[in-house]
């Protein structure tokens, strides 16, 4: 049997914490008494939001107790657009997101060209331009079309490049500047070097399917804020028998 997963409604966001678990099996050996460390289970994102209860719509209360309704006692599953870890206004300003756009004729993908060479179109504020790099033995994007001589880049943001058929995505490792040409060398965690040059997003959010730990209640008090607090723990299709619906009644 499938399992809903709910969007997480629109609330109004207080407070938030992400981070990731990598669970590990400890030992010591016997004869040489030595410590050893392996990895147990998979690694996981776990997050914490804070949410107003009242919101600026007046409505955040609502959404809790709406949200729970759909899940009526099914497993608390819903799919989060997930900030990064970086104050959350340190990208304020500057939108370096950017996604390819897909252009059909009644369901049949059109291709751009110019002069017989393949062109991407892309949504972004900026267009920016990626090359496979590596900086000081670290895999990495070279990415032109920047802003000039700024700060472009964050540990923990997520950084894309793409073309019109595949994406590879990697998180930023080291804070990246770019030089008065609008250029930068983006040194990233990526296991394996970059295959792709194309259109480059930087800052986008990612997008996870968490289990709810429970719904919190909170006691609002006559004429003062209030709020909830959610605690999430990753889940992944294969966990389920039937996997994933994805499910949005705030459409």
């Amino acid at each position: 049997m499938t399992v809903d997963v709910i969007a997480w409604p629109p609330f109004q966001l207080t407070g938030w914490e992400l981070a990731d678990i990598f669970p590990q099996s400890k030992s010591v050996g016997l004869i040489e008494g030595r410590s050893r460390t392996s990895s147990a289970q998979r690694a996981r994102r776990v997050a914490t939001a804070n949410v107003a209860g009242i919101g600026t719509d007046l409505d955040g209360a609502g959404y809790v107790r709406m949200l729970n309704k759909q899940w009526s006692g099914k497993p608390n599953l819903t799919r989060v657009p997930c900030l990064s870890s970086l104050w959350h206004l340190s990208r304020a300003g500057q939108d370096l997101a950017s996604s390819v756009l897909t252009w059909t004729d009644s369901g049949t993908e059109l291709s751009w060209t110019d002069d017989a060479s393949g062109m991407v179109w892309g949504d972004g504020v900026f267009t920016l331009y990626g090359e496979p790099a590596t900086d000081v033995g670290y895999h990495a994007l070279t990415v032109s079309g920047l802003p000039p001589s700024q700060i472009i880049a964050r540990p923990s943001e997520l950084i894309s490049v793409s073309t019109d058929a595949a994406t590879e995505t990697a998180f930023v490792l080291k804070t990246a500047t770019s030089n008065a040409s609008g250029v930068a060398t983006i040194r990233t965690d990526k296991s394996a070097a970059f295959t792709l040059s194309g259109l480059v997003s930087i800052g986008h959010s990612e997008s996870v399917v968490f289990e709810a730990a429970g719904v919190p209640r909170s006691v609002q008090g006559v004429g003062q804020a209030f709020g909830f607090q959610w605690d999430f723990r990753e889940v992944f299709a294969d966990e389920y028998a039937g996997g994933f619906v994805e499910v949005d009644p705030w459409l």
